[in-house]
């Protein structure tokens, strides 16, 4: 399969607004909870028949501190989809995601700096200055 980091980036770019702009229409007629569930159904029945038409096992062995990695994963998504449904119904959507990637950036930037131990330097203390700029005129502007 052809991967270009760019290109792939790009594509979410694109995508990821017209989600979250499909997904405010969708939840005027339907409760957050309906969505999650059928989206999530559709995903397993495609991903079941590509794992179906690759001959790939439905349930691979997997060690123990995977399967907790994996438990963990799987109630974080559902909490993050559930919270990210609700704020989609009861904002604006365009100030909620650009807000969200403006936020998710610095929270990355603090858990690298201090878990991670990554080395901060001017360009990034200055990058994160232009960000919460960038988002105060987003939010104030709401």
């Amino acid at each position: 399969m052809y991967y270009n980091f760019y290109v792939y980036l790009i594509l979410l770019a694109i995508i990821s607004p017209l989600v979250a702009f499909n997904k405010e229409k969708i939840l005027k007629n339907f409760s957050v909870t309906n969505d999650i569930f059928y989206t999530s159904l559709v995903i397993v029945i495609i991903v079941g028949l590509k794992k179906l038409y690759e001959k790939d096992s439905f349930f691979p062995k997997i060690n123990y501190d995977t399967g907790k990695r994996f438990a963990l994963q799987c109630v974080v998504v559902t909490l993050a989809l559930f919270m990210g449904g609700i704020i989609i119904v009861k904002e604006n959507v365009f100030v909620y995601k650009s807000l969200q990637k403006s936020v998710y950036l610095i929270i990355l930037l603090i858990y690298s700096v201090c878990f991670m131990k990554m080395n901060l330097n001017a360009q990034m203390i200055l990058g994160v200055f232009f960000i919460m700029g960038g988002s105060y005129l987003i939010d104030k502007h709401k």
